[in-house]
Formats: C-alpha cells, sequence, structure tokens
C-alpha cells in the first residue's frame, strides 16, 4: 500500500507499509493492525490489535484501540484523550556475555599458540630465534616493515572485499595474515622466554607467549595509548617474520649504521 487512504472499513489484517492510513472518526476496523512502515493515523476506532514494528502511529483525540497496543519499534503518538486499552512495549536491548563467553575466545587462543610455541622452540628453535632477534634488534626496521605491510594488506582486502569473485581469495589472504601475525606473537613469547633462563625451552617458551598475550590485553585496556602501543608490538613482530621469511634466515639490514 503506498500514498494516502482513508480506511472507512477493511476486511482481514491490514498492513501498513510505504504509505500515510488514516481511520477516520466514523470509521471502526475490527481485524488487526500491522505498522511496518509510513504512519498510521487513528482517529476512529480499532478494535483489534496494533502491532508497531516501525514507522509512525498517531492516535488523535477520541481515537480507541480496543485490542493491544504492541509497541516494537517506530515512533508514536498517543493524544491524551485517546484510549488504548493495553499496552506492551518489547525492547530489544543488548545482552553482556557472561565472564566464560568473553573470554573463552581468548583463553582458547592463548592456549593453542602457547602450546604451538612450546612445540616448535624444541622442534625448529632457530626459526622463532631469528625472528625474536630481527624484532629485539632491529626493532624500527620491522615495526616499518610491518606497518607497511599492514596499510598494503588492508588496502588490497578491502579492495578485493567488493568484488565478489575475489572473495575467497580476500578471506584467503586474511587468514595468511592471522596466522603471520600469530607466528610473531610466538616468536615474540620465545624471545621473552629466553630471558628466564630456563633450561626447558619449550615450557620458558609457553610462559613467554602467555605473558606476551596478558601485556596485550592489558594494553587493549588502556584507550588509544594502550591500542596504539599493542598495535605496535604485533606490527613489529609481523615485520619480523617477513623480514626473516617465517624465521629461515636471519635478518642482516643493509643499512647505514647498523653492523
Amino acid at each position: 500500500m503506498q500514498g494516502s487512504h482513508e480506511m472507512t472499513e477493511h476486511r482481514g489484517a491490514l498492513i501498513v507499509g510505504d504509505a500515510t492510513v488514516t481511520v477516520p472518526p466514523d470509521a471502526e476496523i475490527s481485524d488487526p493492525v500491522y505498522v511496518i512502515g509510513g504512519e498510521l493515523r487513528v482517529r476512529g476506532t480499532v478494535t483489534g490489535d496494533v502491532t508497531q514494528l516501525s514507522g509512525s502511529l498517531v492516535a488523535d483525540e477520541g481515537a480507541s484501540i480496543g485490542g493491544q497496543l504492541q509497541h516494537i519499534g517506530g515512533t508514536e503518538e498517543i493524544a491524551d484523550g485517546a484510549v488504548v486499552a493495553e499496552r506492551a512495549t518489547v525492547d530489544f536491548a543488548p545482552t553482556e556475555p557472561g565472564p566464560v563467553a568473553k573470554y573463552a575466545p581468548v583463553v582458547l587462543t592463548t592456549l593453542v599458540l602457547a602450546l604451538a610455541g612450546s612445540w616448535l622452540s624444541r622442534r625448529r628453535p632457530k626459526l622463532l630465534e631469528n625472528v625474536g632477534t630481527a624484532a629485539s634488534e632491529y626493532s624500527l626496521v620491522s615495526l616499518t616493515v610491518g606497518g607497511l605491510l599492514s596499510v598494503t594488506f588492508l588496502s588490497v582486502f578491502v579492495f578485493m572485499a567488493f568484488k565478489l569473485v575475489l572473495i575467497p581469495v580476500s578471506l584467503l589472504g586474511l587468514f595468511v595474515g592471522a596466522v603471520t601475525i600469530a607466528y610473531g606473537v610466538v616468536s615474540l613469547g620465545y624471545l621473552v622466554g629466553s630471558r628466564l633462563g630456563t633450561p626447558r625451552t619449550g615450557l620458558s617458551t609457553a610462559v613467554g607467549v602467555l605473558a606476551v598475550v596478558a601485556l596485550l590485553q592489558v594494553l587493549g585496556a588502556v584507550t588509544f595509548v594502550g591500542d596504539i602501543v599493542a598495535a605496535a608490538i604485533l606490527v613489529t613482530g609481523l615485520g619480523a617474520v617477513v623480514l626473516t621469511y617465517f624465521g629461515l634466515q636471519r635478518f642482516e639490514p643493509a643499512l647505514p649504521g647498523y653492523e
């Protein structure tokens, strides 16, 4: 229904969409009315239920709604002289997730990274050592490379996301990016764990990963400044992973001032 209409009678449920529907003072609508858009102006009588999902509902002086007026969305104006037999309001308030639902993904991800770091540090410690060395000794270079790579990747990802045929490629790129960042976190955990002086490399790396993730969580709780520092840590790890080709070779910068 479109345009403006006066309803003097109607059979079956009345659905008000992109239109202005008026129930005149001398008219009576007995069937249910659903307002999903547009405007419903009641000047007469509606004996059935009125359900407002959206749009606008106006009950003028002398109007009468004999059923239940259920307000879910939209705007309504009920005059003081209008009669509404029963009112009900449905609120869709967002529910806060419980502690388990809120922290379970972080805990699970941390455990996976800690186990991966423990296994990799015992099997191929040189890989993590190369990445960790690049991140600690050449942090500025790693941060610069990681930052440039992040900006480029995000630009390409957004471009591909707008192309339907390239969505699978963009999702694959997103997965590769997440794995690379996770590899950087594990490498930073290895770097932290190596400072503990524990002979058990796997355990120290796992503890180091836990410490890095905990630090990132704490920084994330600090508005703006904490987010920037946390992002810088992740980007530095990302750059170190790329500079060392996932730790396959040691990074040797060809820049003045580095020997």
